[in-house]
Order: structure tokens, then C-alpha cells, then sequence
């Protein structure tokens, strides 16, 4: 057990709730409502968030100055909000990550009272948060969301994932498309190296930026994204960071290389940057550093990208009950 398991562990138990490992989720059901403890930012472990399900007698969706009030009466809570029937509030995050990890029985005890107690007070009842019935639940994770689901609920929605499935299964991947797309795609990750490096910057941003373009660009066009997909993927970030960095010099080089005065346009100027290199207009150890400094960029904002993208993908069309115990209905205190 790694020491931020064993940490969620024991913050379950202070608090009444039941630690769930597989999908690290701290869960359970206080005076009739179903919580589900999570980080929403797993590079933010103590950062938590609570999540419910819950109806106004009305039906509609709470205020925003609703819970804005809340965070005001409870310290330990940030502003949440309502989407559907679903109640998401996180806590009120301290900066120093160990005095956080420290206050977390007390702040987590106090933060899940006091949501509770406000819930009451607008005469908010436990319910689904699919059909917004006032039935007995369990949590569940879906794909990355949480959700507290009914009998009925849970059946339709594991049988309309079971069909989506089958039509993705079905969906062949179109590898021709998905070049056609990555690089449409890495256009918008060009452009962001070219505006960015124009204002005197060379931003991690612009990786990120080129990797997202070009992964959505392949699955938009493509159909699907596979490991071949990511490679060529892949291939395209470095070669489109290549071409950006050399439409950034042909800029340069027409704007204030005098290349511009002498009746250039870009186009001329790009297909000159060799010979510029050669003759010593452009310096070769300012061309390469610059260069390294981008790819290690891109490393830097593709990595986390693809990593993310490749867990949405295996959690996609994902429906898991939360925690081991069989049968409908979280554990009481």
C-alpha cells in the first residue's frame, strides 16, 4: 500500500466513510445523502472535492449565489456548483500541500457537515443523478465523472455502454484521414510557436497546444485513436515543430533581417533559412538552441497530453461501482 493510499485510507475511517483503492475514491452515505471524496487533480492529492446527488422541492438547479453563500458560511468549502441533479463542491485548498494533508480529518468532517446541513436547509432530498428519483443508490465512476446511480439507471446505462462499444468496434480506423487531420491540426500548434515566439516567449504552452491539435486532428478525421494513431501522431508534433520553428526564423528574417526591404516575402525568406544558416545570418548555436529549447517543450506538453488521452480512452464508455461490497446503498456510519 503506497503511503497516499494508506493517507486516504485513514482519512476515510476519521471521518466514517469507506476508502475505494482501485479507483481512489473515499465514499459513503451521511444522514441519507451518498458522497463521493475525490482529488479532482491527481497532481493535487489533498486538494479534494465532494460529490452528491440531490433534488430542490421544486426540481430546479440551485443558485450560484447559493453557493456562494455556502463557502462564505463554511470555511473549509470553495464555491461549488449543480449540474443535472449533480452537486459538485471542492474544498477550500491550502497552498502548503503538507499543513493541507495535516487539517484534512477536521476540514473534510466539517466541509461534509456543513454541505449536508445547507442541503437540508433549501429542502434538498438524496436522489439519482440520472432520473432525479428518491431511491435507494450506489456511487459510480463513468469514465471521469461520478455519478450515484438508481437499479433502473445503472441497467440502462450499462446497456447503452454496451452498445456504444459494439459501434465503436465497428468503427475502422481511417489512417489516411487521421495524417489528414493530425496535420490540420498541428496548424493551430504552428501558429501558437510563431505568435508566441514573435512576442519574445518559448512557452511550454505552444507543446501543449501542438499535441492536442494534432490528437484530436487524427481521432476527428481518422475515426479512432489507436497506438499506431498516437505514433504517427507523434511523427507529425516533430516535424510540424520543425516547420514552425523555421516559419519563425523566415519571419524574423523579413521582418528584421532587411530580407523584408530587399522585396522577400515569407515563402522566400523560408526557403532561405538553410542558406542563412550556411553563411552565418542566422547563428547555428542560437538556431539549434532555440530549436532544442522547443522540442523539449513540446516533451514537455505532449507527454502529460498523450498520457491523459490514452487513460480517457481505456475509461471511455467505463462503468464502475464504486467500492466492493454487492447490493444497492453505500455504508452508513
Amino acid at each position: 500500500m503506497s503511503k497516499l493510499t494508506d493517507f486516504y485510507s485513514q482519512l476515510a475511517m476519521s471521518v466514517g466513510m469507506r476508502f475505494d483503492s482501485e479507483n481512489n475514491v473515499i465514499y459513503g452515505q451521511k444522514e441519507g445523502f451518498d458522497l463521493v471524496v475525490y482529488a479532482a487533480d491527481s497532481q493535487v492529492p489533498y486538494a479534494l472535492t465532494i460529490h452528491t446527488a440531490a433534488r430542490t422541492p421544486g426540481g430546479g438547479a440551485l443558485m450560484s449565489e447559493d453557493f456562494k453563500n455556502l463557502s462564505k458560511s463554511v470555511s473549509t468549502l470553495s464555491v461549488g456548483g449543480q449540474s443535472g441533479n449533480n452537486i459538485t463542491v471542492p474544498l477550500m485548498n491550502i497552498i502548503n500541500q503538507r499543513k493541507l494533508r495535516d487539517a484534512l480529518p477536521e476540514r473534510l468532517k466539517e466541509a461534509m457537515n456543513g454541505l449536508i446541513s445547507f442541503l437540508k436547509e433549501k429542502g434538498c432530498t438524496p436522489c439519482c443523478s440520472v432520473c432525479g428519483r428518491a431511491e435507494e443508490v450506489a456511487a459510480y465512476v463513468s469514465g471521469t465523472s461520478y455519478l450515484h446511480l438508481c437499479p433502473d439507471c445503472e441497467t440502462k446505462m450499462r446497456g447503452s455502454a454496451a452498445l456504444a462499444e459494439q459501434e465503436k468496434a465497428k468503427k475502422k480506423e481511417n489512417m489516411i484521414g487521421g495524417i489528414v487531420g493530425a496535420i490540420l491540426g498541428s496548424l493551430v500548434g504552428v501558429l501558437s510557436i510563431v505568435l508566441l515566439s514573435q512576442l519574445g516567449y518559448v512557452a511550454a504552452l505552444s507543446g501543449a497546444v501542438m499535441a492536442v491539435g494534432v490528437l484530436k486532428g487524427y481521432e476527428l478525421l481518422g475515426g479512432r485513436l489507436t497506438k499506431k494513431g498516437i505514433v504517427i501522431s507523434i511523427v507529425v508534433m516533430l516535424a510540424m515543430t520543425y516547420l514552425g520553428d523555421r516559419l519563425d526564423w523566415a519571419i524574423r528574417m523579413m521582418r528584421d533581417g532587411g530580407f523584408g526591404d530587399l522585396g522577400y516575402n515569407v515563402f522566400e525568406c523560408y526557403r532561405s533559412v538553410s542558406r542563412a544558416l550556411k553563411v552565418g545570418i542566422i547563428e547555428k548555436n542560437v538556431y539549434i538552441g532555440n530549436l532544442a529549447l522547443l522540442y523539449m517543450f513540446l516533451l514537455l506538453g505532449a507527454v502529460p497530453t498523450i498520457i491523459n488521452r490514452v487513460k480517457e480512452k481505456k475509461t471511455e464508455g467505463r462503468l464502475a461501482k464504486i467500492g466492493s461490497a454487492s447490493g444497492y446503498g453505500s455504508y452508513v456510519s
